[in-house]
């Protein structure tokens, strides 16, 4: 199993396999490639080019894929995934990241949920596809990875997707067999401020393990921007929640903090509940507790 962390700035740590920086989150703000860390893009949501450019925002009968609908439930503003600026834009990033970047993630690189995207570009090209309006969607989505591909050849691409593996095509167009062809790796981010329940958290990777073609990645929340360490879940509880996920066979267990300095605390927490980790012990997940031996001789 690995470990990584997946950081908004462009600041690695030790102790850990991968380290990811968010170049581009969905903020839309776009920072600079470290080379020494993997490299993650978030493609079609973007605060940012919403704002500026509000001719790109997808559409849909129940309104525009906006933070302000609350017909759903958008963390993020999103652009339509079939305007060629958009895809050019996010493209041409990517492009230039693989350049010197050891590896690329993409999220958001999908339909904003379902009814989306009916402006008349999108009603046109699924009417000269001859597809069905979720086959056509499912089929967009597939596309943009394989451009994404052509991008990084050589180089390790994990794709971000969002955890319903239920709903995932009809919401986002998500045809897993057909991204499997481009991916390398699959990253389930499992984003919450709490995790006193680790049993649904263990149902959705499990349920994901049993028919992803590639392996596949959780990522967990540990601080986030504009967070005190009073508003998101305690180191036991995702310490608890990283174990219990392990053993249901996933392929690597990522962190999301701001920075590195909250990892570097998250660590000596984790090391220092002795406790949490000897109770641990037994739930079949010893890779996660090892990682924490590891960091223990780290600190040292």
């Amino acid at each position: 199993m690995k470990f990584g962390v997946f950081l908004y700035q462009p600041e690695p740590v030790e102790g850990v396999d991968y380290n990811f920086y968010r170049l581009k989150s969905e903020s839309g703000i776009v920072g600079k490639v470290n080379p020494e860390m993997y490299t993650n893009i978030a493609c079609f949501g973007d605060n940012y080019m919403a704002a500026k450019r509000p001719d790109w925002v997808s559409v849909s009968s129940w309104g525009p894929a906006l933070r302000t609908n609350k017909r759903y439930n958008l963390r993020w503003d999103v652009v339509c995934m079939t305007n060629p600026e958009a895809r050019e834009y996010n493209l041409k990033i990517i492009a230039d990241c693989a350049k010197v970047s050891p590896g690329i993630s993409i999220s958001s690189q999908h339909f904003a949920d379902q009814h989306f995207c009916t402006c008349p570009r999108c009603i046109e090209q699924q009417r000269k596809s001859g597809l069905k309006w979720l086959d056509w969607r499912a089929k967009t989505v597939t596309d943009f990875l394989a451009e994404v591909k052509e991008k990084v050849p050589g180089n390790p691409l994990f794709v971000n997707c969002l955890p319903d593996p239920l709903m995932g095509r009809e919401r986002f167009g998500y045809d897993f067999e057909a991204m499997a062809q481009y991916t390398d790796y699959f990253v389930i981010p499992m984003f919450s401020k709490a995790y006193p329940t680790p049993w649904y958290w263990e149902t959705i990777a499990r349920g994901y393990k049993s028919f992803l073609k590639k392996p596949v990645m959780v990522n967990f929340y540990v601080r986030g921007p504009n967070e005190t360490w009073d508003t998101v879940a305690p180191a036991d509880q995702i310490m608890t929640v990283a174990t219990r996920v392990a053993r249901q066979g996933v392929d690597g267990i990522i962190f999301l903090a701001e920075k590195a300095e909250y990892i570097r605390e998250f660590q000596k927490r984790c090391v220092a509940n002795k406790e949490k980790r000897e109770f641990l012990k037994g739930h079949n997940g010893d890779e996660v507790l090892e990682l924490f031996d590891r960091w223990e001789k780290m600190l040292k």
